[in-house]
């Protein structure tokens, strides 16, 4: 079977998963071929993977070079994410693909798109044949906002191949000190990943502890002016560290240095920060606005013992206090929730299962 998938590739935990999704899939026996749109026309293989990509430009550029490569390549199956999503529906059905699958990443909530935008989008989704949401959040929200038939959404969640880069892991500018509680908040710096209640949450437990205090907040964005102006203005800029965007192997070194990682998103359709900080055995206060959390069983594992109302700074706080006198998990309970709940080979079978069907 052939199959063309559409996504970004870089240095990202999501193109990491899109490509370990296509090697398994070269495995059992698919012809697999990658397209991305990015800086510069260019064509390389991994493996039997055929990975193509042309410069992005304009939109009609954009949407004949994604045009071409279906036409090219001749798919049995596309899958297509984010912004290749829309051409990709409509070419597909143009040229005959027999099966024309899109991956949902986005909640309603976090970019709140017009009527127009959802309007548009509710045309083209009724050219796919399924839908994979990475979260039963979002499975809803393609039902109700979009109108799409609930019966072909599968809410499937991702894996993190994160551990794979201990060899390559990089030192971080991070100092060791066993004295010194380190807390941790990565993620892209727009304000709906809420950083700043990280920030505040901090500046508040150092005025109630001798404990020292270093809060390192990795990632780039629109907002990392503010949230800088932000820590000057309540006085907190020694103990405040902007990391910067980091690759996977200095998100592994991050993982590994942190006492305890804060994920504080208003909105999070699953959120691969926290599968890969749970997946190392890093402890981990995490939104109860994450989409990933549905997946969890709730009999074998008390969530609400790390989560937290993402807009209420007291209940951060009360998270954290803990941990400034000891930890409060074991790696071993987090690296146990994530095998039991993301392992690999289960996720794997139910998207190949979706690609497959009725080809």
């Amino acid at each position: 079977m052939k199959i063309l998938i559409f996504y970004t590739h870089n240095k990202g935990p999501l193109s990491s998963f899109f490509e370990e999704l296509s090697l398994k899939l070269l495995k059992e026996g698919h012809e697999v071929t990658n397209f991305y749109l990015k800086h510069r026309k260019e064509h390389f293989k991994k493996d039997d993977l055929n990975i193509y990509g042309e410069k992005r430009k304009n939109f009609l550029s954009n949407y004949y070079n994604i045009f071409k490569i279906i036409r090219k390549t001749k798919p049995n199956v596309i899958i297509s994410n984010f912004s290749y999503v829309n051409p990709s529906l409509l070419f597909g059905y143009l040229l005959n693909v027999d099966r024309n699958i899109c991956w949902f990443h986005t909640v309603y909530g976090h970019s709140k798109p017009n009527w127009l935008k959802v309007f548009n989008k509710k045309l083209h989704l009724k050219l796919a044949d399924a839908i994979i949401a990475n979260s039963k959040i979002l499975k809803g929200e393609l039902n109700t906002i979009y109108g799409y038939n609930e019966e072909k959404i599968y809410a499937i969640p991702f894996w993190t191949n994160i551990s794979n880069y201990e060899t390559e892991a990089i030192n971080l500018p991070i100092k060791n000190d066993n004295d010194c509680l380190y807390i941790g908040c990565p993620g892209r710096l727009v304000k709906d990943k809420n950083h700043s209640i990280v920030i505040e949450a901090v500046s508040e437990l150092k005025k109630t502890t001798d404990k020292k205090i270093k809060l390192f907040i990795a990632g780039s964005g629109s907002y990392e002016n503010s949230l800088k102006a932000h820590v000057e203005s309540i006085g907190i800029n020694n103990d405040v560290q902007f990391l910067g965007l980091l690759s996977t192997a200095e998100m592994f070194s991050f993982y590994k240095h942190m006492d305890v990682v804060v994920l504080p998103s208003l909105n999070e359709a699953f959120g691969l920060v926290f599968i890969e900080a749970i997946s190392l055995g890093t402890p981990v206060i995490v939104s109860s606005q994450f989409g990933s959390l549905a997946f969890i069983d709730n009999n074998e594992y008390d969530i609400k013992r790390f989560t937290f109302n993402p807009k209420s700074k007291a209940d951060l706080i009360q998270k954290l206090e803990p941990y400034l006198k000891t930890t409060q998990f074991e790696s071993s309970y987090f690296k146990d929730l994530y095998a039991k709940t993301f392992e690999k080979s289960t996720i794997f079978k139910k998207v190949e299962k979706v690609i497959t069907k009725h080809v």
